[in-house]
């Protein structure tokens, strides 16, 4: 609509302008030279011998574009921002299928970042945020150490606070909400490869708060925390590689598993039937779990069991996460 009343005021305003110059030909130099430099300003002025109807049409073209522009002020006031500056470029998307809506407003974050121990969401031109959604892991800095971050409503322990920002108008200061617990949140992130850091996030808040985020995470640097966490790894690796090995005895060879793949649709739609077998899953990520298949979650989720010494953890897996899954030959 804004777009329409800017438009058409613009014509009409061209041809008005235009019309009164022309009509001003036939009077003196000076009214001609006020009816092509300083137009509007006839509109106020009577007995000068301008006709009626260019004015009149100017008025139209004005009041048009006064109205489209405080449309687009309210509605969309980055657009006028960079109208108003000459930006006229419409600025790109990032390239990635992450979408999701805050406060019911759709939400297509274009910048991804970590400042600090804050993962951090924003929408909007490069000198504003239109919407931004922050995860604060302060308080739950241990879950930045697991292979994956999975969070369900019924989870005890910390949690990482969500930050919510939204626009509520040209005129009102930006929406602001922070949640603390009571959502789902699944975050895995790759090794980082040349500084760069490919992941998966879904993120569900409960109803009364519409918001939700899901889709690819591509991250330009690589935080302090997954640089940790690969030293940590590396360290566990060269321990175990540096052992002295055991030889095996003669009679006994280590017989490698075999691994047969399975049908992911047939997993969901009879999960009881692979309840306890071993299984190798595959994210599309590029990591790899082993572990026992329990069961599905209420949120028809893959939960994966793991033996880690005397404690036993349970992994939650998206099924859009998953590019593959095999079962131990029994």
């Amino acid at each position: 609509m804004e777009a329409l009343l800017l438009l058409g005021g613009a014509v009409l305003l061209t041809l008005g302008w235009l019309w009164l110059v022309i009509a001003a030909v036939r009077l003196s130099v000076g009214r001609m030279l006020l009816a092509l430099l300083f137009a509007p300003l006839t509109l106020v002025l009577r007995g000068l011998g301008y006709p009626l109807w260019p004015r009149l049409l100017l008025l139209f073209g004005l009041c048009a574009a006064i109205a489209g522009a405080a449309l687009l002020q309210v509605n969309h006031p980055e657009r006028m921002q960079a109208l108003l500056s000459g930006r006229w470029a419409v600025e790109p998307e990032a390239a990635s299928d992450l979408r999701g809506t805050i406060m019911g407003q759709p939400f297509v974050p274009n910048r991804i970042f970590w400042r600090g121990e804050d993962l951090v969401f924003e929408e909007g031109p490069a000198d504003r945020v239109r919407r931004s959604l922050t995860i604060r892991f302060a308080n739950a800095r241990e879950l930045l150490l697991a292979p994956v971050i999975e969070r369900l409503p019924e989870d005890q322990g910390a949690w990482p606070e969500l930050i919510l920002r939204w626009h509520t108008g040209a005129l009102s200061e930006p929406g602001l909400r922070r949640v603390s617990g009571d959502y789902s949140l699944s975050l895995d992130f790759a090794q980082p490869v040349a500084g760069r850091v490919e992941g998966r996030i879904h993120l569900h808040l409960p109803t009364i708060h519409s918001t939700w985020l899901t889709g690819q995470v591509v991250l330009s640097s690589t935080p302090e925390w997954l640089l940790e966490r690969e030293r940590a790894r590396r360290v566990v690796l060269y321990s175990r590689t540096s052992e002295p090995a055991v030889a095996a005895p003669a009679e006994a060879p280590p017989v490698p598993p075999q691994w047969r793949e399975l049908s992911l649709l047939a997993l969901m739609d009879e999960p009881q039937l692979f309840s306890g077998a071993a299984v190798r899953l595959t994210t599309w990520s590029g990591r790899t779990h082993l572990g026992s298949f329990k069961e599905l979650s209420a949120e028809q989720r893959l939960i994966l069991s793991q033996e880690r010494g005397p404690h036993q953890v349970e992994l939650h897996f998206h099924p859009l996460d998953i590019r593959r899954i095999e079962e131990r030959a029994r």
